[in-house]
């Protein structure tokens, strides 16, 4: 078979052509666009070509493009170091020798992969398989990753259950953590743990305003609705006590402030422009500002898992792992399609490498998947095994707790982190 010449291609200032003969290739130096040095040549020492003046730098010893799928030649150890690691350097040789986006063999990333074993199917005495025997989804990656040697993320599907009355019958509701609102587990999925682990807390707070006017006003609505009045007193009393305190407040307030000064803030209310009253005074009610707590807030969780598989069986449970999250996060049709229920929740869960709840990590409620992205091409370009697998994948999810922290949650966590 002749060898296949790319057209010269410009990487770093530097122009290269590949020579392809079969399922391997060779990185050539050219002159072309870009003159050789007197250093490359130097240290290419056999490998230039003075005929050509061209300089053998490196050889694709397998187009899969697998780890270190480079053999050094004629180039310098600098240029080999950012080649092997450089996105952009493979890319262009994808292109240049045409296997940028081919069908590959999951045999042909074994060699690549030297420290990876294939999986096999766990069989129990009897000959039958132990996956799966529960009826429940059970999902793995990487397949071949002991859970007792590593740390891992448990993510479990829950049907979700609503709040409704607290069944204590008192004016509450149970939150979705709490042995009232028992969710049924719908499987679960075991993931590698990611950088980039984080938590955000935060709660409400707010500056709220309140001049003496309002203040007046609450003191005398306060004191209508608490006072019981005395035993045998009719409306007309309550009315009349209501009205004394009313006055009272009034009178405070004229003893304290200029009689022209709350006429004119008055007449700029009647007039519907509050701002006469600080053109013609040069004042302004004092709003006793203060920085108030509103409530809290719920916190959300975001991550990016990279999915690589190497071999049909992985790559099956990938493909089952993403339909996991994207089957229980839509809404499910009732039976009539007039409603939509509510879709599955979450439960996620940190494990130390003993299995026991990870100490130094934060636990999280039960949680609803709210946003989900798949990129099935997220090496930039498109790439699938011999089956039809994507060569890689990438899941970036946010989940969101359905209820909010509380200082009485950390009670009972002396041990660990909390949440």
């Amino acid at each position: 078979m002749a060898k296949i010449t790319s057209d010269p291609i410009l990487i770093d200032g530097k122009s290269f052509v590949t020579k392809t003969d079969g399922n391997t290739a060779t990185v050539v130096r050219t002159s072309v666009g870009k003159d050789l040095t007197q250093t490359e040549k130097e240290i290419a020492g056999d490998f230039y070509n003075s005929t050509l003046n061209e300089i053998n730098y490196a050889e694709i010893y397998n187009l899969d493009f697998g780890a270190n799928y480079l053999n050094k030649l004629g180039a310098s150890d600098e240029w080999m170091s950012t080649a092997l690691t450089s996105k952009q350097y493979k890319d262009a040789f994808k292109k240049a020798t045409g296997k940028n986006s081919p069908n590959i063999t999951f045999a042909s990333i074994k060699d690549a992969k030297l420290n990876w074993e294939p999986t096999s199917y766990n069989k129990d005495a009897n000959g039958k398989s132990t996956l799966g025997g529960s009826g429940k989804f059970i999902g793995r990656y990487p397949l071949n990753k002991d859970r007792k040697q590593f740390d891992y993320l448990q993510v479990t599907a829950k049907k979700y259950v609503p709040s409704g009355p607290s069944s204590t019958g008192q004016s509450k509701f149970d939150d979705a953590d709490e042995g009232a609102r028992e969710m049924i587990r719908l499987g679960s999925v075991f993931l590698p743990m990611q950088p980039g682990l984080s938590e955000q807390s935060s709660v409400n707070w707010g500056g709220e305003t309140v001049n003496a006017f309002q203040a007046a006003a609450f003191r005398v609505a306060q004191g209508a609705i608490a006072g019981p009045g005395d035993k045998g007193s009719t409306m007309a009393d309550r009315f009349k006590g209501i009205m004394s305190s009313a006055i009272g407040e009034a009178e405070t307030i004229l003893n304290d402030v200029n009689r022209n000064d709350i006429a004119a803030y008055f007449a700029g209310q009647a007039v519907g422009n509050g701002s006469l009253f600080t053109r013609g005074s040069g004042k302004v009610l004092n709003p006793n500002l203060e920085l108030l707590f509103g409530g809290p807030q719920l916190r959300q969780f975001n991550y990016n898992f990279r999915f690589t598989p190497r071999e049909e069986r992985e790559a099956r449970e990938v493909k089952n792992i993403i339909k996991f999250f994207k089957k229980n996060m839509a809404p499910v049709r009732s039976k009539g399609r007039l409603f939509l229920e509510t879709p599955n929740v979450f439960k996620l869960k940190y494990f130390f490498k003993n299995g026991q709840a990870h100490p130094f990590l934060n636990k999280i409620k039960v949680c609803a998947l709210q946003n989900m992205s798949v990129d099935y091409t997220p090496d930039g370009s498109y790439m699938t095994y011999d089956d039809g697998s994507m060569t890689s994948y990438n899941l970036t999810m946010t989940f969101g707790e359905l209820n909010p922290i509380y200082a009485e949650d950390y009670d009972n966590d002396t041990n660990d982190m909390g949440f």
